[in-house]
């Protein structure tokens, strides 16, 4: 199947050559979009000028958008870091795939070379299909633009096309890996491998991190735990039992359920033949499966040899034959690398056909860790800076990062792990800015692990920990900085808090600005003076992005409805910060005057009333994917908004874990065990109880929204969960100066993970919407006509959430069901709905909104006469004003 190694072409510069020269192939594109989006932004404009400037907006930037590979980590572009590994591992020769961002890495690749040899030319600004850039004097890099391929499949396809893989054993890199494994060994191995089995084509590189799903009893009684660490631990070495374990209380972590270094979409199940180096039998990463097979021709082959593990996360690094080139070339229906090429292979069961891939378990001491997501990627960031990947420390960079604003450095280590940019004192940048060493605050706390870049400004009474920030950043008094990333020329202005945030390049976080968890700042955004912006906010100046492609995960969209340039929904707070930003300091009033040039010269669509008055930028949410099975849009659109969250800063991992254990669970058994179905059965006759008289229990009927009408389990439904008052305490905790389509899509994501109904979703909303009404009235019952009032007011705002989520009268019913649910309960809900005429009034208020119609009103109407007069819950039916309204 293989390519004649004589067979070549002109391309090819060592066919002549007695022995080859070390090739390997860096897959720069993930054909993941879970860095979006930071990486649909323009790349111009990021390499040494004289500021940074806004990316373009106009869309056309194919070709020029920053792929993960330039993106920064710890102020070194991650291409640098991959590259220095692979030039140590002995490569000569490096093929870089590209499809997106072609253009960007070409640009710094040149910009490289040019400041390597100190000399300056006129960029060539056609774009060939190659290039070939000498990186060095031992290393050369093909740049191979693969424009029209959409996966993996595809580039290995049109690499082996090309016929310039000569080397046996090549190496196979994804261009998101960061390690310091050597690879003599396991080059060692498999050559002598395949020397003596033609068909041992391939060697899986896999770090022993710990599996999923270990319960705190189980960490409790093992004396010998590996997989629970504390913060300061290294992730990739469970079995180094030289750790700290004189405390229990430090290995009950709340994560524990997920390694680290796991993706949020990896759940690896591997069986393994130990007695055969390792050969892999099985590979299953599908986090939904309860169930894998192994053939049984391979229990005869290896006796009773298999080890079935989870305990292994995939490096990322594969030691190849020019044999799987050809294999995909043969199989064009495969797409993905390890999902399909790699499963199927070891799969196999005729042996004459058989593709052998083992499987090499880095070493105490080596590391390796994937940044394909932003969760990963801050934690990879830490391990570095804790030292687990040494030498890739910072102390060691020296002057490596050589392009982009992430100027030469050199840093030192000092206490707690906090490293300083030395290498100032007057010299001037690239930009033609002086080099200075950062200054921090006397007053200021430095917690590390943290990296201070050059002229890097921090003011008093500031707190920083576990960050990175970039050269040129500019933190004012008494900020707050933990577990974010600044990526360069970042300002943040004085009482400003940062939680679990990455800021990319040029962006201005205003006074008084809380930014929590899991958020993104593009380039040239501004968070305005005073806002909250919400938990797993991305906030972009790119342009949208048509959905014309088939990558995995999800594509760009905006949030419908929810700019507006006039917005005039901000606060009195935030007019009044806007008021005492015209009070600007000098450093302020430069920073305004570029962001009138920004809006001036860019068409930027800003959401005001999440950014603020003085902000700038649109609000960014995912699209969903092709790839999921559900046909319900809304279903789509919550996975792929709980994608991206899982893939985000400070998400917790247990949530992912108990979902995936409980479908797991319902693929098995279907969600039920004897036991489950009496309990159930006792709920069931407890809930008709309650249906007869609700007025003479105290029962919740939602203490059982896990059960349908028939008293059997929901599906994906977990037991305990009361739904509805969720949704209500999800929607008490929305802030009412933010877009309601944000909380249409967090109720969806909910209602989705919970198997609820659009009429759960309709009950909440109503109780919450009462409820934020009756806050009003703090010290007070309001009397009917002032209820009305208030409740029109809100419906101003809550009016377009119901049209949304209410899709016929069984949703609209249960609007009125909780009308009821509020009314004879308890409470300052209750004293206001069941005193007439109440009751009849917000019904009408609600019929005259077209929120509830006359369909669900007689339907609910001819229910509760059924009932007739005994029954409590008709009771505000038989009222007078109601009967006179019907």
């Amino acid at each position: 199947m293989g390519k004649s190694s004589g067979s070549s072409g002109g391309n090819d510069p060592s066919d002549n050559k007695h022995e080859q020269k070390l090739q390997a192939v860096l897959l720069a594109d993930t054909f993941s979009n879970s860095f979006h989006p930071i990486t649909l932004e323009d790349y111009n404009g990021i390499l040494p000028t004289s500021s940074p400037s806004p990316p373009a907006t106009d869309g056309n930037i194919k070709g020029r958008e920053r792929p993960l590979a330039l993106c920064p980590l710890n102020n070194v572009p991650l291409l640098h870091h991959t590259i220095d590994f692979l030039q140590s591992a002995g490569v000569e020769e490096l093929f870089l795939l590209c499809s997106s961002g072609a253009d960007a890495l070409e640009q710094y690749l040149h910009q490289h070379k040019q400041q390597s040899n100190n000399i300056k030319t006129a960029h060539n600004e056609h774009r060939s299909t190659n290039s070939r850039i000498a990186w060095s004097s031992k290393l050369t890099i093909h740049l191979m633009r693969f424009s029209d391929c959409t996966n993996t499949g595809d580039a290995l396809r049109e690499l082996d096309r090309k016929n310039v893989i000569k080397s046996d054993p090549f190496i196979l890199m994804q261009g998101d890996v960061v390690t310091n494994v050597d690879l003599r060994e396991v080059m060692e191995q498999h050559a002598k491998r395949k020397k003596a089995d033609n068909s041992a084509i391939m060697t899986v590189l896999l770090q022993e991190v710990g599996g999923w799903g270990l319960d705190d009893d189980d960490i409790e009684e093992d004396d010998d735990d590996n997989n629970n660490m504390t913060d300061s631990e290294n992730p990739n070495t469970p079995n180094d039992h030289h750790n700290n374990r004189n405390s229990k209380s430090n290995m009950m972590q709340k994560n524990h359920y997920l390694p680290p270094l796991r993706s949020s979409t990896d759940d690896l199940l591997l069986a393994l033949d130990p007695t055969h180096s390792n050969r892999i039998l099985l590979w299953d990463s599908h986090p939904h499966n309860s169930i894998s097979s192994i053939p049984t021709i391979f229990f005869a082959e290896n006796s009773s040899h298999i080890t079935l593990t989870r305990n292994y996360l995939d490096v990322g690094i594969d030691i190849c034959s020019p044999d799987v080139l050809a294999r995909f070339s043969d199989e064009f229906d495969y797409r993905e690398l390890r999902s399909q090429f790699v499963a199927n292979c070891v799969a196999e069961e005729e042996i004459g056909l058989q593709s052998r891939i083992f499987g090499y378990m880095l070493k105490r001491g080596e590391y390796a860790g994937r940044m394909g997501d932003m969760r990963r990627y801050h934690r990879v960031s830490m391990d570095l800076l804790r030292r687990w990947g040494y030498p890739l420390v910072p102390d060691n960079y020296n002057h490596s990062c050589s392009a982009g604003s992430y100027h030469e450095a050199s840093y030192i280590c000092e206490r707690h792990l906090v490293y300083r940019d030395v290498s100032g004192g007057g010299h001037g940048d690239s930009d033609g800015r002086e080099r200075k060493r950062s200054h921090v605050g006397r007053s200021t706390q430095l917690s590390g692990p943290l990296l201070l870049g050059s002229n890097a400004s921090i003011g008093e009474y500031c707190h920083l920990q576990r960050s990175v920030l970039g050269p040129n950043c500019t933190l004012m008094d008494n900020c707050d900085v933990v577990d974010s990333h600044l990526w360069g020329d970042v300002l943040v202005e004085e009482g400003a808090k940062l939680n679990g945030v990455i800021v990319c390049e040029g962006a201005i976080i205003r006074s008084g600005a809380v930014v929590d968890r899991g958020c993104v700042i593009g380039r040239g955004c501004i968070v305005g003076a005073g806002v909250h912006l919400k938990e797993f906010t991305r906030i972009t100046l790119a342009a949208e992005v048509e959905d014309d492609d088939d990558y995995s995960g999800f594509d760009d969209s905006s949030s419908d409805d929810s700019s507006s340039s006039g917005s005039e929904s901000g606060t009195d707070d935030e007019e009044s910060s806007a008021d005492e930003s015209e009070k600007a300091t000098p450093q302020e009033s430069n920073v305004s005057s570029a962001t009138e040039e920004v809006e001036s010269n860019f068409a930027v669509d800003t959401n005001y009333e999440v950014v603020g008055k003085d902000g700038l930028g649109r609000v960014w949410a995912p699209s969903p994917s092709d790839e999921y099975d559900s046909d319900d849009e809304e279903e789509k659109q919550a996975e792929a908004v709980e994608l991206m969250k899982s893939q985000s800063i400070g998400y917790d991992m247990t949530l992912l874990y108990k979902k995936w254990k409980m479908m797991q669970m319902e693929d098995e058994d279907d969600g039920f065990s004897l036991d489950d179905m009496e309990s159930d059965a006792d709920d069931m006759d407890m809930d008709d109880q309650w249906a007869d008289d609700i007025g003479d229990t105290n029962i919740d009927p939602n203490t059982f929204s896990h059960l349908d009408e028939d008293g059997m389990q929901i599906t994906g439904r977990q037991k305990g969960v009361d739904v509805v008052q969720e949704l209500r305490d999800i929607c008490l905790e929305h802030e009412t100066s933010s877009p309601v389509e944000n909380l249409r899509i967090e109720l969806n994501s909910f209602k989705f993970s919970q198997n609820a109904t659009y009429s759960d979703c309709c009950k909440g909303v109503m109780m919450a919407v009462m409820d934020k009404v009756l806050e009003g009235y703090p010290d007070s019952v309001p009397s009917p006509g002032k209820l009305v009032v208030s409740l029109k007011k809100a419906l101003e705002y809550w009016q377009q959430l119901f049209h949304s989520i209410c899709m016929g009268s069984e949703e609209e019913k249960a609007i009125i069901h909780a009308l009821e649910t509020l009314a004879l309960g308890s409470g300052k809900a209750a004293d206001v709905l069941g005193k007439e005429p109440a009751f009849r009034f917000v019904l009408q208020t609600l019929h005259d909104k077209e929120i509830v119609n006359e369909v669900a009103i007689f339907e609910w109407a001819e229910e509760r006469k059924e009932e007739g007069k005994d029954s409590s819950r008709s009771a505000l039916f038989w009222q007078q004003p109601t009967q006179d309204f019907l």
